[in-house]
């Protein structure tokens, strides 16, 4: 009876481990731009790789990593060996808080009947957001409602004082992102791994008609580099006419916040399905920042 493992099979076994290992090594990086150690629930979750990875492959690699002094393991979180990070724990409770303090007001600015979905992103939605943080949110709005939509939103904001004066006001909520439920895949231009872990990170507060799923479903490409993010897709949703007067409603809504934006345009995206503010993009840098981190713990990308 033959007991030793044929040639062939033990190196595709050594091969899969090491790739497991660098996909380990390159999601721990990209986390560590950020000064923040994940759990292995978030390592597995979001996992930078080619292809998706079983759990016991990856706490044995895991395991491996910190024998091999690479990864430590410090109040339940993994944390790459000589790298710098957070208080986690302090910008987890603050994250909590801050939702906790806005939640009235996030289900308030729900009930604008236009708005699909609320989500929280960036820094608050990863719960790692800095003392003075504001609030980053993405609006999905019903078919061509986004100017409309913009113009309640920012009222209201305007009168609970909750509208940035100056960007980055500290508790202040930046809705950056308008998007039209028709419009809701990403450009193919603009998708790269910032713009993923932004997507597959984000918190949805405010749901209505699956939208949030529907959202992912039309954005699954962030599969490529999160596999083993999964998420079970409905059915397509059917969406209702719109009304004649709210269109016209619509358009004079576009026509005078654009008069009222136009000296102000750099880098915008003003269009009728989208409205995205990304003059502050943090992409380049970003994406700079993994190469260099990837260069200095040399770990293939």
């Amino acid at each position: 009876m033959l007991t030793n493992t044929p040639p062939r099979t033990a190196k595709m076994k050594k091969s899969t481990r090491k790739e497991t290992a660098k996909a380990i090594k390159r999601t721990l990086a990209y986390r560590s731009i950020f000064l923040y150690p994940m759990s292995f629930f978030q390592i597995s979750t979001f996992l930078i790789s080619p292809k998706v990875t079983e759990g016991k492959k990856l706490r044995e690699s895991i395991n491996n990593l910190i024998k091999e002094n690479w990864v430590r393991k410090r109040y339940g979180k993994y944390e790459i060996c000589g790298e710098k990070y957070t208080n986690w724990l302090w910008k987890y409770k603050h994250a909590t808080r801050i939702f906790n303090e806005n939640a009235r007001l996030l289900r308030f600015l729900g009930g604008i009947p236009w708005i699909k979905m609320i989500a929280v992103t960036g820094s608050l939605a990863a719960y790692n957001p800095e003392k003075d943080s504001d609030i980053d949110l993405l609006i999905i709005t019903g078919k061509n409602r986004v100017w409309l939509t913009r113009g309640f939103v920012a009222l209201i904001l305007k009168m609970l004082k909750k509208h940035p004066e100056y960007d980055g006001q500290p508790g202040s909520f930046c809705t950056n992102l308008f998007m039209d439920e028709t419009k809701m895949a990403w450009d193919k231009d603009r998708r790269n791994i910032f713009v993923a872990s932004d997507i597959v990170i984000m918190q949805p507060v405010v749901d209505k008609s699956d939208t949030y799923l529907q959202f992912m479903k039309e954005n699954s490409w962030v599969s490529e580099y999160f596999p083993n993010f999964k998420i079970n897709y409905p059915a397509k949703v059917k969406r209702k006419n719109s009304g004649i007067l709210l269109n016209a409603l619509e358009k004079i809504a576009k026509r005078s916040q654009m008069v009222y934006m136009k000296k102000k345009v750099t880098t915008e995206v003003l269009k009728s399905h989208i409205i995205h503010f990304n003059k502050n993009d943090n992409s380049p840098r970003i994406m700079e920042a993994y190469k260099s981190s990837l260069k200095r713990l040399k770990v293939s990308g």
